[in-house]
């Protein structure tokens, strides 16, 4: 079976005319594994068996500049059993993924992260240039020792917190609520999978492209009013499913590989 990462590869050019128009978003694609279906969906609505998923990441090209939404996961058979490692194949590293549409990590103007949860910040040191824009919120509550129940250390990996209080402090950027980044790039805190959860919203020739963190794992949970099922704030959760309805557009989600069906060549915009 020809892996999701060697098919983006395959089918993604280098950046083409879209780019050279103004914004465009382009998928990159880590790999396949898994996670329970208890977590893609929200126990009442019964589907509970484990679901293959993708680990999406995004490099948004504008104007000569790159940003990059999250961080992708360079090792995802490592988060698999041992059984399942060979099933779902090796995957690709980030910086590889780059390197194969010709951007170094030093070319990376701004990374955005959608949300502190490790498969969406774990490769946040890879980037020695980057400004780092980070939800308020979401930063205060991971950082506080008083939500340590909510946060295990293997989840949670803190060598990526102590850097942004260390190294990367002069290039952190904390914002509240609706906040345009870039010109035609805004974030939206919608908090509902975690405290300070942020959607990123890139304007683009052929509308809005939204990527809605993990406020979604699939097209399915909006497509069938399916709430996810690891949640923080089900009502901030509930009013970010209508939000992502009412945006409309291109709607890119992290972890489903239907992304790249719908949009073969990778690029969107």
């Amino acid at each position: 079976m020809t892996s999701v990462p060697d098919m983006l590869a395959a089918a993604v050019p280098e950046a083409g005319e879209a780019a050279r128009h103004g914004h465009s978003v382009q998928v990159l694609c880590n790999g396949r594994w898994q996670a329970p279906g208890t977590v893609i969906f929200m126990h009442p609505h019964g589907r509970h068996d484990p679901v293959d998923i993708v680990q999406n990441f995004f490099l948004v090209r504008h104007g000569g500049q790159l940003t990059l939404v999250d961080t992708g996961v360079d090792d995802l058979g490592s988060f698999l059993r041992p059984e399942d490692r060979q099933r779902y194949g090796a995957s690709m590293p980030t910086l590889d993924l780059l390197a194969a549409k010709g951007v170094r990590p030093e070319d990376v103007d701004t990374l955005i992260l959608t949300h502190l949860h490790f498969d969406h910040y774990l490769n946040a040191r890879q980037f020695p240039r980057a400004r780092i824009v980070v939800n308020r919120r979401e930063f205060e509550f991971v950082m506080s020792p008083d939500n340590r129940r909510a946060m295990p250390r293997s989840g949670f990996p803190r060598e990526v917190f102590g850097w942004l209080v260390d190294e990367a402090w002069d290039r952190l950027e904390l914002v509240e609520g609706e906040r345009d980044v870039l010109p035609g790039i805004r974030v939206i805190e919608t908090g509902g999978h975690s405290p300070g959860h942020q959607i990123v919203v890139v304007d683009t020739a052929s509308g809005p492209v939204v990527i809605p963190g993990d406020e979604i794992y699939l097209y399915a949970n909006v497509e069938e009013d399916i709430p996810i099922g690891y949640y923080h704030d089900f009502e901030r959760l509930s009013r970010a499913m209508d939000l992502l309805h009412e945006i409309g557009g291109h709607l890119l989600p992290a972890h489903d590989a239907e992304v790249l069906r719908r949009y073969p060549s990778g690029i969107v915009g």
